[in-house]
């Protein structure tokens, strides 16, 4: 087996991302690294230049270019400070669609034509930068980093960056997160869950026997083996307003393997997920028609399947409020500072201008749930929540959430629905596709923590 060198910090991000890389094949699960140590983090300290961490995986200061072997990486903030001898790696990193290296030694902006999926970067000051007439060519939003660095010299190894002070005064923060929730609240469809219930082939819910209309070849995945139900909706026995009809059954499947179905791609091929609408049922359908044609139900295997009981859902109006995740929630947290504090925060990102323990806390407080859901809950409509990055740029097709499924767990009963390490799953669909009743095109993703 191939050796490959890594630099703890970036093992330990890895690892908060996505778990320990315990084989090769656990870097395919890696799609956004956001989040970096302390470089004194005691962790660190204790993991040595040639220290085996596994038997393909050997510890080596200054070894990033593992980045660009992450195949479906898609977004990549660096820390201050971050300083590497040559960004060559980022050309292999085809998926990449957010890139922030603001406060970083990089130089070369050639390397960003290599990235066909770029939607926005984030640069050092010009000064820093060569090949910047390239810049103009790039489909993606290009900012540059406001504070001051030191020179850099691209064959020199930069200086660390000093990080600016987080805001000083008093952090209303209560108020704040009330003015973004009024902001930019939408209407939505929370689905609340019931446990405990003897269901029926028709009803809504999450994970069990699924209805199926017998004339229709049951969903496989691309290897020809029957999909999972994840959830359906019965409309007639639903109180939703358009673009949802009155009637039919609305099914998700996916499929029984490690990614749950999912290819972690921008394209909605469907081959190990489905997405089906029945615009009448056939109410003579029977349990044992339907095991019949090979549909799992339950499945007793976390490796394979997220769902660890079947549970009745019914879904209710409430309003849905952008979280940290979101693509507005920047400007909208900019005008929140200034209506309830008066300050006028410039340029700066939400979490530079908070320390970290209160932005931590604004966080979680878009994340709270009555309901043992860990990322915001169960939603059609309304905004997407995410342990990671939104997968999608912001001009995406896909701009309506379909359906949000998170993980769940209480005290007594664990966990319900458990998706790799409690992440959290969405669809996506064009909202003019769901007007028009079409799920062909439906995009799929799940991440976590």
């Amino acid at each position: 087996m191939e050796m490959k060198k890594i630099d703890p910090w970036l093992l330990k991000a890895i690892e908060d991302a996505v778990g320990f890389p315990d084989k090769p094949y656990d870097l395919t699960k890696v799609k956004a690294i956001t989040k970096w140590r302390n470089k004194c983090d005691p962790q660190l300290q204790l993991w040595r230049g040639g220290m085996l961490a596994r038997d393909w995986l050997e510890i080596e200061a200054g070894a990033f270019d593992i980045l660009g072997e992450l195949p479906n990486l898609h977004t990549l903030i660096f820390p201050w400070g971050f300083s590497h001898k040559d960004y060559a790696f980022l050309k292999s990193c085809k998926l990449l669609k957010k890139l922030d290296a603001g406060e970083t030694n990089f130089w070369d902006c050639s390397l960003l034509s290599e990235l066909p999926k770029l939607r926005y970067v984030r640069l050092p000051q010009k000064k820093q930068l060569i090949h910047t007439e390239l810049l103009d060519g790039l489909s993606a939003k290009v900012d540059f980093s406001p504070y001051l660095a030191e020179e850099h010299n691209p064959v020199q190894s930069a200086r660390p960056v000093p990080q600016k002070k987080p805001y000083q005064g008093d952090v209303r923060l209560e108020a704040l997160l009330e003015d973004i929730k009024a902001r930019t609240k939408v209407p939505a469809y929370r689905l609340r869950v019931k446990r405990g219930m003897t269901l029926g082939l028709t009803d809504s819910k999450i994970g069990g026997l699924p209805y199926w209309d017998l004339s229709r070849p049951y969903p496989a995945d691309e290897k020809g083996q029957p999909m999972q139900l994840l959830a359906q909706i019965n409309f007639g026995a639903e109180d939703m307003d358009p673009p949802f009809p009155k009637t039919g059954l609305l099914q998700f499947f996916i499929g029984l393997d490690e990614m749950f179905g999912c290819n972690f791609a921008d394209a909605p091929d469907q081959k190990n997920y489905r997405v089906v609408y029945h615009p009448k049922i056939d109410g003579s359908v029977t349990p044992d028609q339907v095991l019949s044609l090979g549909a799992p139900g339950l499945v007793d295997d976390y490796r394979t399947s997220p769902l660890e009981e079947e549970l009745a859902i019914h879904t209710e109006r409430a309003d849905s409020s952008a979280n940290d995740r979101s693509f507005v929630f920047e400007e909208a947290f900019r005008a929140a500072v200034k209506a309830v504090m008066g300050v006028d925060m410039g340029e700066q990102k939400s979490y530079e201008f908070l320390d970290e323990d209160v932005y931590d806390e604004l966080f979680e407080s878009f994340l709270e749930t009555d309901d043992g859901c860990m990322n915001g809950g169960h939603w059609m409509l309304g905004y997407p929540s995410f342990t990671q990055e939104d997968p999608r740029s912001e001009d995406s097709p896909f701009d309506t959430l379909l359906l949000q499924v998170d993980s769940m767990r209480d005290e007594e009963n664990g966990y319900s629905i458990l998706w790799g390490d409690c992440g959290v799953a969405n669809f996506f669909i064009s909202r003019t596709d769901l007007e028009k009743l079409d799920f062909s095109r439906v995009l799929y993703n799940w991440d976590c923590c």
